[in-house]
């Protein structure tokens, strides 16, 4: 992670992680300036630098910490937020403890706004969506800070104080709220299916194991999109012209055993 006590970001001894880590943030960077269509010579200008100054930074990606502020300000967007995107991109998902999950299946309104607040919606749009009052929304925030998940800040913001992104156990306390939660919105799917903003298809074929790899690993990286692309909307659109989606996809040996089970 990047030291923001350090005063250069750019050090005489860094790992190759370092540099890596420093890439995606001023390609994150470079991404944002476009998105708010900022130019080099704009930003330049609002700076009081050289055009060749503001290239030759993001060029060798060695700037101190007061001017990634600057640019940051300049733009309309916090380090915080830029820095904690760059997170979700490198990071592996880790459990939550266990006792924490039998918290969490005991409520799952608490459990939902948790997917929403991980989801990066604000605690403003969490609470349109859930449809409930200041009070009550605060009750379940609360809730969540005392289960350690996060931290309750002044003017509506919040920090999360485990690392993101999360994994949920599938055979552990919260396995049948979330099969659940899946299961509704597949039927929801099918229910909307000629609908354009709802996307749905099933089928099943004969085909050897590597085939079925191949798929496998295509949406994997279907998801790896969904997740990168819908970290970048919320960096740089509003909040308003964006709409929740939610991903749902399965695919593995066909049993009939398992299609004609009891519910």
């Amino acid at each position: 992670m990047i030291d923001l006590a350090v005063g250069n970001i750019k050090q005489s001894s860094v790992s190759a992680a370092d540099d890596q880590q420093r890439e995606s943030l001023f390609t994150l960077l470079k991404q944002a300036l476009k998105a708010r269509g900022y130019t080099y010579a704009r930003l330049a200008a609002e700076m009081n630098m050289s055009e060749l100054s503001i290239k030759r930074l993001f060029k060798d990606k060695d700037c101190k910490m007061s001017r990634l502020f600057e640019i940051c300000a300049i733009i309309g967007l916090s380090v915080d937020e830029l820095i904690q995107m760059q997170q979700r991109f490198r990071q592996v998902p880790e459990f939550l403890p266990e006792s924490v999950e039998a918290a969490l299946a005991k409520d799952k309104h608490l459990f939902l706004i948790l997917i929403l607040l991980v989801s990066q919606l604000d605690i403003t749009t969490v609470q349109t969506l859930m449809q409930i009052d200041k009070a009550r929304l605060y009750q379940h925030l609360r809730a969540l800070e005392k289960l350690g998940l996060i931290e309750l800040k002044t003017g509506e913001r919040f920090r999360f104080c485990v690392p993101l992104p999360i994994r949920w156990r599938m055979g552990g306390a919260l396995s049948d709220l979330i099969k659940g939660v899946n299961r509704r919105y597949i039927v929801h799917c099918l229910d909307n299916e000629r609908d354009p903003e709802y996307a749905f298809t099933t089928a099943s074929r004969l085909m050897s194991k590597s085939s079925a790899l191949q798929i496998q690993n295509n949406l994997r990286r279907i998801r790896e999109e969904f997740d990168y692309l819908s970290s970048q909307d919320q960096l740089f659109f509003k909040a308003e012209e964006l709409q929740f989606y939610k991903l749902v996809f399965g695919m593995g040996p066909f049993s009939v055993d398992v299609i004609l089970a009891d519910e």
